[in-house]
This record gives structure tokens, C-alpha cells and sequence, in this order.
């Protein structure tokens, strides 16, 4: 397989940027619909359970996909292999807290602990199925992506909704989206190879690769589970409402980002293979250094800001949408140095996830949601400077 094969023209990436863009703005308009149908008790409750669980979805989703996109563009002989085991992933991890949440429910439809579970099996499933989505791509079945994403978005929508105009709660909703994403995901299988018996050595590979080159992601993810338990076991848990929409619009600008670096994996796996690599370290290495000094520069201007009392939704939106830049930079490291150093990249970003975890213990008590926002910005200060030290 040459690199033509995944080729990304104008037109083609245009429309997958379409789909994502579809689901993420449905996501986002859904949040706004749910917080003006539920009382603020209930909203913050669904926003405590989204924002603390979330980050099972890339748990699932982000090591497989990547794994994906660099091995199977590679492969000759093993790529229906790969596949195959990257399928049953999608296949059957979804089931055990499928199982458990639908259990829950009728036991306990109405505790704390079900709405938790309905969580956790909603972003498993969610992540699967990126995944699944994936391996099409990966296979050089580009239209998948896009309908699976358009149909997404515009169910959520539907859910959100039925929300506002027939009393869903919560529970209901979480219970639609679940089955919403479980029927889309089965839709993917067919069109995957099926596992067969590969060698333990293929297995291996393919398992430590999707271990180190899912850890940037997940923690990255994982630390915004950790800031929302964080505040949620503080004195301002009442702002966890405030601290999901914001947590919401972050997330829609990086997956832009994401989404075009997942797209174009495939060309930089290959050409990383044919001789690039100190080409690659050297661009890491610069984007780490600039993603650093501007975290430094972000974090001094964001505790006088704060400092002042400015800590409604709309000044944290503002200090979010500028650290933005910086956690690209520092994203941007992370993708390349993936497909050169994987360990250094897994080193780096667990230690940013302790250093936003660490801060965020301490912000997080003083100023609720505002600390929240200010501890993220640990994360491209400490990811900038471990890969810049990389080598």
C-alpha cells in the first residue's frame, strides 16, 4: 500500500470535517437546550456525571484508532488481521456496561449510581464506535466517517430535543443517546474483516502500540474527568453546569484540531517510516518549546484575572478560548513525537496529568470552576517542557 492510497484533497477532507462538525455543534446546541429544560440540581447532576466520565471514550476510542491509522497503512499480508482484532474491540467491549447500566436502571432507575453507569456505557459505546469509524478510514473507506457523525449529531439533536418538548429526564436521555450510538455501531461491523488467529507477535505489537500511543489522549481527557470530581467534592460544586459548557466549547475547537491530525496520520506514519525522523523531532521539538513559554505567559495573566473576581462563564469561556493556542502547540508535539519516541510521549503526558491534578486540588478549592479552567493550563506548560527535553 503507498501513500496515494491516503491521499487527503480538498474535497474529501472538507467532508469529513462536515460530519464532525455536525456532531460536535449538536452537541453542543444539545447542552444549551438540556440546561434551559432541567433545573439547574438537574442539570449540574447530568454535567458532574458527563464531565467525570467522559474520558472512557478515548479510554476505548483514541490508542486503537491511532494504532490503526500508523500500522494498517503499513501492513501487506497482517492488515485484515489487525483489523479483525481492532473490530472485536468494537464488537464487544461495548456489552459489560451496556449490561450494567440497563441493570442498573431497573433495579435503581432513579439513583445517583445508575445515572453514573449510563455514563460509562454511553462513552464506551460513543468511543467504539469512533474507533470503528476509524478502521474504515484506515482501510480507505472514507464515507463511513461522515454518516456515522452526521447520523450522530442529528440523533442527539432529536434526543435533545424530545428533552425539551416531552419532559425527558436525564436518566431518559442518557438511556436514548446509549441506545442511538449502540445501533450505530453494530452498523459499522459489517464492512470490517473479522478477527481470525494471528500470531502472538502481531498481537503484541498491536497491543503495546495502542497502549503508548493512546496514553496522550486519555490523559488529556482523564484530567478533565479529575478537575470536575474535584469540584464536585468541593465547596462550589454547584458550578459543575458552568464548568461542563466550557468544558464543552474547549472541546469542540480541539477536536478540529484532532480530527485533522487523525486525518492525515496515515501520511506521517509513512513518511516517518521513510526516512524523516529527524525532521519530525526537530518540528516537535520547536511547536513544545513555543506551547511552554506561552503556558507560562497564560498562567501569570489568567491569576491576576481571576485574582480580580472575574470568574463568571464568560470570562472563564474568554481564558479557555486563549489558552487554546498553547494546548495546540503542545498537542502538535504530542502527534509527531507519537511516531517517534513513544515512551517519552507516555512519560510526558502522565506527568502533565499529575501537574494539572496537583493544581487543580488546590485552584479548584479556592475558586471552584475557575481554578478548574486555570489548572489546565499546567498541561501544555508541562507537556512542552518534557518534550522539548525529549530527544
Amino acid at each position: 500500500m503507498t501513500i496515494t492510497t491516503h491521499r487527503i484533497g480538498l474535497s474529501r477532507l472538507t467532508t469529513l470535517l462536515a460530519g464532525r462538525a455536525a456532531f460536535r455543534l449538536m452537541l453542543y446546541g444539545s447542552a444549551a437546550l438540556l440546561a434551559l429544560a432541567w433545573s439547574r440540581t438537574d442539570f449540574s447532576a447530568y454535567a458532574a456525571v458527563m464531565g467525570a466520565v467522559g474520558w472512557l471514550c478515548m479510554v476505548v476510542q483514541s490508542g486503537g484508532e491511532k494504532a490503526a491509522l500508523k500500522l494498517i497503512p503499513r501492513a501487506r499480508r497482517t492488515r485484515d488481521d489487525l483489523a479483525g482484532m481492532l473490530r472485536a474491540l468494537v464488537a464487544y467491549v461495548p456489552l459489560p456496561p451496556a449490561v450494567a447500566a440497563v441493570t442498573a436502571l431497573v433495579v435503581a432507575p432513579g439513583q445517583r449510581l445508575t445515572l453514573y453507569l449510563l455514563g460509562i456505557a454511553y462513552y464506551v459505546t460513543l468511543g467504539c464506535g469512533m474507533l470503528g469509524v476509524a478502521l474504515h478510514r484506515a482501510l480507505g473507506h472514507y464515507t463511513r466517517d461522515t454518516v456515522h457523525f452526521a447520523v450522530l449529531g442529528l440523533g442527539m439533536g432529536t434526543m435533545a430535543a424530545l428533552v425539551f418538548l416531552a419532559g425527558v429526564g436525564p436518566t431518559g436521555y442518557l438511556l436514548g443517546l446509549l441506545a442511538l450510538v449502540t445501533a450505530l455501531n453494530l452498523a459499522l461491523l459489517p464492512g470490517l474483516p473479522r478477527a481470525g488467529r494471528p500470531r502472538a507477535g502481531l498481537r503484541r505489537v498491536l497491543a503495546g502500540t495502542v497502549l503508548l500511543m493512546g496514553a496522550a489522549d486519555v490523559m488529556n481527557n482523564a484530567m478533565i474527568g479529575a478537575l470536575f470530581v474535584e469540584l464536585a467534592l468541593s465547596p462550589h460544586a454547584a458550578q459543575s453546569g458552568d464548568l461542563y459548557l466550557i468544558t464543552l466549547g474547549w472541546g469542540f475547537a480541539l477536536s478540529i484540531l484532532y480530527t485533522v491530525q487523525r486525518i492525515y496520520q496515515p501520511q506521517l506514519s509513512l513518511r516517518v517510516a521513510g526516512g524523516r525522523l529527524a525532521e519530525a523531532r526537530v518540528l516537535a521539538r520547536r511547536m513544545a518549546g513555543f506551547a511552554a513559554l506561552g503556558a507560562i505567559l497564560w498562567l501569570v495573566v489568567s491569576a491576576i484575572v481571576i485574582s480580580q473576581g472575574l470568574h463568571g462563564p464568560l470570562a472563564l469561556g474568554v481564558l479557555a478560548l486563549t489558552l487554546l493556542p498553547m494546548q495546540a502547540l503542545a498537542s502538535g508535539a504530542t502527534f509527531v513525537v507519537e511516531h517517534t519516541d513513544l515512551r517519552a510521549n507516555a512519560r510526558a503526558v502522565v506527568v502533565a496529568l499529575a501537574a494539572v491534578v496537583g493544581v487543580g486540588a488546590v485552584a479548584v478549592s479556592l475558586t471552584g470552576a475557575a481554578g478548574a479552567v486555570y489548572a489546565l493550563g499546567a498541561n501544555p506548560l508541562v507537556l512542552g517542557l518534557a518534550l522539548w527535553r525529549a530527544r
